[in-house]
């Protein structure tokens, strides 16, 4: 064989080996608000900001978790509750998770070692604490509390769950927490029902009452004011007749006044 024969062989092999190791070659591309951490054989190596990222690794021995910085809400469910006069009920939660030290979050919940890429995100809302820690909150706030007390004020779940769980996680703040659903059982539903109407037809049955406490004051002043000034009767009168619809009679005489039977008219009172 020929010196340029074994040349060729040479180059030919090195062409293979390198398309070989450029077709193992991984990119990642990191868009924020996200970062990535970089793991070689399970050791922490560097954090990565936006941008994007080779890597040749024909054994797999890099992985690269996208973690995002952006403060998300995370659905967690309904818990079921019991108030401090033992009222139960299911309360949904959503917290506003922010994180803020992507390792230290990352490395406080399982990962995955295993995985046919080289990539991967992790979801908040799949952190092995955040649901129990969640649901102990909730239990301890609204056992300290009645449930008239909970309704008087929107802010009061919130803020106390939010303080219980403001470090709870490692490498995350809770800044605040949603509630998305208050669930009373029907039974419930009905009495606080019933409480609601009972308030508010007794403020309806009390303001006819002052309606017709005003109207019996007005009869009375009239009454008064048409006795110590006989001519405003004659007056009222005269008002009347003009702003009387249709066709009327009146028979006006120094007696009073009483209606004719079937012709509408008026004649004095024997």
């Amino acid at each position: 064989m020929t010196p340029g024969v074994i040349l060729l062989l040479i180059i030919g092999v090195a062409i293979v080996a390198a398309v070989a190791v450029w077709r193992r070659r991984t990119v990642t591309i990191i868009y924020p608000p996200n970062v990535g951490l970089m793991y070689h054989d399970g050791r922490f190596r560097r954090e990565l900001g936006p941008g994007r990222y080779t890597q040749l690794d024909p054994l797999q021995r890099v992985r690269i978790v996208k973690v995002s910085l952006a403060p998300l809400p995370v659905p967690l469910g309904q818990f079921t509750v019991l108030s401090s006069d033992q009222f139960s009920f299911k309360l949904g939660l959503s917290p506003i998770v922010e994180v803020v030290d992507a390792r230290a979050f990352i490395e406080s919940q399982p990962m995955v070692e295993t995985l046919p890429f080289a990539s991967f995100m992790p979801q908040i809302s799949n952190h092995a604490a955040l649901q129990s820690l969640a649901a102990a909150a909730a239990h301890e706030v609204v056992a300290a509390h009645a449930l008239r007390e909970l309704f008087a004020d929107s802010a009061l779940l919130s803020s106390e769950i939010q303080a219980k769980l403001a470090d709870a996680i490692p490498g995350a703040r809770i800044d605040r927490i949603l509630v998305t659903s208050i669930t009373l059982p029907p039974e419930t539903r009905k009495m606080f029902t019933e409480v609601e109407r009972s308030k508010i037809e007794a403020e309806a049955a009390l303001e006819r009452a002052r309606g017709e406490q005003a109207s019996l004051r007005a009869l009375a002043n009239a009454a008064r004011l048409v006795r110590d000034n006989p001519a405003l009767a004659n007056l009222r009168l005269l008002q009347t007749m003009e702003h009387a619809p249709g066709a009327k009679t009146f028979v006006l005489g120094n007696d009073a006044l009483v209606p004719i039977a079937g012709t509408g008219a008026t004649k004095p009172d024997a």
